[in-house]
């Protein structure tokens, strides 16, 4: 369901608490209420049931019932502490009286609750009764005074938002939180995410002026497609910062019989996390370190970090910290240097890091802080400074803010010494430019974290195609593929031969070894004659993965006598290993290799297919070197991929062509996004040789789960189905496609081109700038949820965006908002109506079955362009329509003059 009424959630008008024996203090009924009544939430009631008190009741009789329903005002927020068993009915219940959260605090104790469970999620999705947990332990939201956990460690106020499944897990990190004087926007226990799951929070989340960075703790995600799409859009905006238990098989295994379902392999969950943008820490205390440095940092606009101090010793522990955490100071330029050196004392100070001697006043580090930013070469400086009688930091401080934001240069300061008469300022100095740390390793980590986050920033623009460009494959080659796939699967072949797999894989341009294949002795003779020798004769069979294990493959026949002993021997191994009947093949033997290498891909049980590649041969099944990454791919994942392997090592000893493997890989990632009954393919090995890549074996596995290309895919591709290219009235060749993250620019020049008019029916509101923020929004959007097409004309041979149609989804309402505007030198070429169709045919194609708009009164030439596409006015209120149309009827209508109406970024 979304997000839908996640908002109650946070703020009830009352709450429900059910459950036996509530009113014993020792109860963990009584430890929420108590919870709940001591931050002064709203009305709280406790529902007890048939259960009768023990005890002398603490809980006033007005607050006390025993049914639900006896209570004269339904809350809109329940938590049960039931047993399973009896919570279908008490969703039923909820539904009834309005009910629009339930929190479970219970989990399953028997194999019976899976039926349990299933109903409850049945009934809610019925009800549209938002469930947390089970197990959950609750929530908290310091700001709102709201308190509805079991949690007995206050949370103080902060920009942090934690989710976690564990309930233990949040109580370490809210003991370690109360040392560290770390607050929380919101503390959330997810539970099982029967209902509400990682996706859902970080979306609600993601927007919310109160959260600065979210934090997670997982253990398994159930939607990953919901997941990785919600943690790409927010993580744009605000940092993500994830712990993933279970990196080791037992550790998988205890979180399914824990969690109830698999955990998929950690170093899948790696290439998720860094496709998704979030930063991957290894303990619950770093965890909580890195959110805290987050929130006090901006992103530094770039990786250039430089060092300024007046100790040189420190100065060599900022760079040899910086240096564990993979972080280079950069060198100055011999301009910056020649000027900085006129500050630093003879014999006493140093560059790279900048010493300028430590009888240096505020008045010295002001003038090299000052040459330093005014010549643009960091986007980082640390500065550390011991302090001294002889040297205020105050002053220091205050003058440099400005000069830094102008600059765009992160400034961390590092104050070491008696600091005591300086320490109340501290809080009032800190901004987003400007951070007062007291230790070196302090400022190390802090930097370290800004830069891991610019980096994830940087990756995030990354979105490969749905078809690469970069494969020259036709669709009749697809279609050919599509139609093997289909007869394999008809015959019920599951697990392709190697010569059937080659086949598939040469349909994609893949560079096999060609084989014949043949069936007796005097077949594969006359076959050898054809062929120049040495060759290879190999076993082809379904049921063997590794030939040599069986000796099923044959080197170097060079001559017709050893072709025919060949075949005796395959087909005596044909008859142990239990085959019918030895069908054999035959390819040109591959000599002179240089390397093997493992390529190919696997399905992860909770993340679908990913690519591995690693160094192949014998070795490589003893120690694998694999590195993976998820579908779709283009060259520069493709290339990221390979420098993670030790074929980049191997390349520097023995060269070969990169470019080619990456070719390779895309290839491989292209056939996964579009046959998706691929279970697995494995080329084993890829082989270079006489600088040639060669595939010489292969193995293909099918699995239909019926699903449609891509959304099989846990990371969606951008969508360039939807290009097209058309004409406008007068002529003019126009490109309608998807929006992308480097069309930033192209908009920010076509929103600067508006008139007034446009700006105004655009925004409601005569607004002049958008906001980097927003831009992001505009540009970098999901194209999993949204929908954002631009059309594109060159002139004097530059691409200029001259119009933008959007469709906004919204899960809360789960409705789809259009808006379109085309600049004011483009209106009446026909922009509006090719953008309007465009996106009606987008729609249709993904299942939509309707949108709305929203169009000012006064917008007369909208409403006559709307129209002419079968919109209909549904609402009004003060000066503005609401209009909607129906896309499961069918519309009909004019060319008409397009106009702008108010367009959602």
């Amino acid at each position: 369901m979304g997000i839908y009424n996640l908002d109650k959630l946070f703020s009830p008008s009352s709450v429900a608490v059910i459950g036996p024996c509530s009113c014993s203090r020792q109860s963990k009924e009584w430890q929420l209420y108590n919870n709940l009544v001591e931050v002064g939430a709203g009305p709280v009631f406790m529902v007890s049931g048939d259960h009768e008190c023990s005890c002398q009741c603490p809980i006033p009789k007005d607050r006390h019932y025993r049914k639900l329903e006896a209570i004269p005002d339904p809350p809109s927020l329940v938590v049960t502490f039931e047993p399973l068993s009896l919570i279908p009915e008490l969703v039923d219940l909820c539904g009834r009286l309005g009910v629009v959260g339930l929190i479970i605090t219970t989990g399953k104790r028997s194999m019976a609750d899976d039926l349990h469970e299933a109903e409850i999620v049945r009934r809610a999705k019925h009800h549209k009764v938002r469930i947390l947990g089970f197990n959950s332990q609750g929530i908290i939201v310091p700001a709102s005074r709201f308190n509805v956990s079991l949690f007995d460690i206050p949370a103080k106020e902060g920009s942090l938002a934690l989710l976690s499944q564990s309930g233990a897990i949040i109580t370490s990190m809210l003991g370690t939180a109360r040392e560290r004087g770390i607050g929380f926007s919101h503390v959330i226990s997810l539970g099982a995410l029967s209902d509400i799951d990682f996706g859902d929070m970080i979306d609600f989340l993601g927007w919310s002026s109160r959260v600065s960075c979210i934090l997670l703790y997982l253990e398994n995600i159930k939607d990953v497609k919901k997941f990785m799409s919600a943690c790409r859009s927010v993580a744009r905006i605000k940092p993500i910062v994830a712990i993933k238990a279970g990196k080791s098989e037992l550790g998988r295994e205890v979180i399914k019989k824990h969690t109830g379902c698999p955990a998929g392999e950690d170093r899948v969950y790696d290439t998720a996390f860094r496709r998704a943008g979030i930063i991957r820490v290894d303990n619950v205390e770093e965890l909580l370190i890195a959110g805290d440095h987050l929130v006090k940092s901006n992103v530094p606009a770039g990786s250039r970090l430089g060092i300024v101090t007046n100790s040189g010793g420190l100065g060599v522990l900022a760079a040899d910290g910086l240096a564990q955490e993979g972080i280079n100071v950069t060198a100055l330029s011999t301009t910056l240097g020649e000027k900085v050196r006129e500050y630093i004392a003879p014999y006493s100070g140093a560059l790279d890091p900048i010493c300028i001697a430590g009888d240096a006043d505020h008045s010295r580090f002001k003038k090299v802080l000052d040459l330093c930013l005014e010549a643009r070469e960091f986007d980082t400086l640390i500065v550390v400074v011991v302090l001294s009688h002889w040297l205020d930091p105050i002053p220091m401080v205050k003058e440099m803010r400005k000069k830094a934001a102008t600059a765009r240069v992160n400034l961390v300061y590092v104050w070491l010494g008696d600091r005591s008469q300086y320490e109340s300022e501290v809080v009032g100095l800190n901004d987003k430019r400007t951070k007062i740390c007291f230790s070196i390793e302090d400022a190390v980590l802090s930097c370290h974290y800004a830069l891991r986050y610019y980096e994830k920033l940087s990756k995030l623009v990354v979105i490969p195609q749905r078809y690469s460009r970069e494969v020259d494959y036709c669709q009749d080659s697809l279609e050919k593929a599509r139609e093997q796939i289909k007869l394999y699967l008809k015959n019920r072949c599951m697990d392709l031969s190697s010569h059937q797999s080659q086949e598939l894989l040469s349909l994609y341009g893949l560079p096999v070894n060609p084989s014949v294949k043949a069936s007796s002795l005097k077949e594969v003779v006359a076959r050898a004659a054809t062929m120049s020798y040495p060759l290879v004769m190999k076993l082809d069979s379904e049921k063997i993965l590794y030939k040599s294990d069986y000796r099923a493959v044959l080197l170097n026949l060079r001559s017709d006598e050893a072709v025919k002993k060949g075949v005796e021997r395959l087909t005596r191994v044909a008859a142990e290993v239990g085959l019918e009947e030895a069908r054999l093949t035959l390819e040109s033997m591959i000599e002179n290799v240089d390397y093997e290498i493992n390529l190919g891909s696997r399905r992860d049980v909770e993340f679908g297919p990913y690519i591995f590649l690693g160094a192949g041969g014998l070795q490589a099944r003893v120690v694998s070197d694999e590195e993976v990454i998820l579908p779709p791919l283009d060259r520069t994942l493709a290339r990221k991929l390979i420098a993670r392997t030790r074929l980049v090592e191997c390349h520097e000893i023995r060269p070969f062509d990169l470019a080619k493997l990456e070719d390779i890989l895309v290839r491989v990632a292209q056939m996964i996004v579009d046959l998706p009954e691929l279970e697995t393919v494995a080329l084993h090995p890829l082989v270079i040789a006489n600088e040639r890549f060669v595939v010489v074996d292969a193995k293909i596995t099918l699995n239909d789960r019926g699903i449609v290309s891509p959304h099989h895919l846990s990371t969606v591709p951008y969508p360039n189905q939807y290009e097209f290219t058309e004409t406008l009235r007068d002529g003019t060749a126009v490109l309608i496609r998807p929006i992308k993250p480097e069309d930033a620019a192209a908009h920010y020049e076509m929103v600067a081109g508006f008139s007034q008019q446009t700006r105004y029916f655009r925004f409601f509101s005569l607004r002049e700038e958008i906001s980097p923020e927003q831009m992001v929004r505009f540009t970098q959007i999901d194209y999993d949820r949204d929908v954002a097409i631009i059309a594109e004309v060159e002139r004097d041979g530059k691409k200029i965006s001259i119009g933008v149609n959007r469709l906004v989804y919204y899960p809360h309402s789960e409705e789809y908002e259009f808006a379109v505007v085309v600049t004011d030198a483009w209106q009446g070429s026909g922009a509006g109506r090719l953008l309007m169709e465009k996106l009606i045919y987008i729609a249709k194609d993904r299942g939509i079955p309707e949108i709305f708009g929203l169009v000012l009164r006064d917008n007369v030439s909208m409403m006559r362009f709307i129209k002419n596409f079968g919109f209909k006015v549904v609402e009004s209120e003060y000066d503005v329509f609401k209009i909607r149309l129906n896309l499961q009827e069918e519309e009909s209508g004019e060319e008409a003059m397009p106009s702008s109406p108010r367009i959602i970024f």
